[in-house]
């Protein structure tokens, strides 16, 4: 696909892929079928964009998945990978137990503020 229908499935900008295709995240090739040097992308670029959009949304950098990538592809695990993933590990779970935290705190909060104009009705009417 070109880069316009993968940007739009994707919902990235073009400019995303780009940076990521510098990057060495996606990769592309020059279409022979165009004649003008126009890239495809594969169909699997959509699932590495949604990867790379989950790995920062988690507080991975750049460099951090470029690193994730090469392990994973490479499919071999040497210490300083096991390492870094384990790293990772700790720190994403750390972040998703902060976050489950603040979610109860909110919904404590929200369902507090239901309640507390009602009962302060209730004490004003009897």
């Amino acid at each position: 696909m070109r880069i316009g229908e993968l940007a739009k499935q994707a919902a990235v900008s073009r400019d995303t892929i780009r940076f990521y295709e510098r990057h060495g995240l996606i990769r592309s090739a020059v279409d022979p079928a165009a004649g003008n040097g126009y890239r495809v992308y594969p169909e699997d670029a959509i699932m590495t964009l949604e990867v790379i959009r989950d790995a920062q949304a988690a507080g991975l950098s750049i460099a951090d998945i470029t690193l994730f990538f090469s392990a994973f592809l490479a499919q071999d695990i040497d210490q300083d990978a096991s390492d870094f993933l384990d790293a990772k590990i700790a720190e994403t779970t750390e972040k998703i137990t902060a976050s489950q935290r603040f979610l109860t705190l909110l919904q404590d909060t929200k369902a507090a503020l239901k309640r507390a104009p009602q009962d302060g009705l209730d004490e004003v009417n009897t």
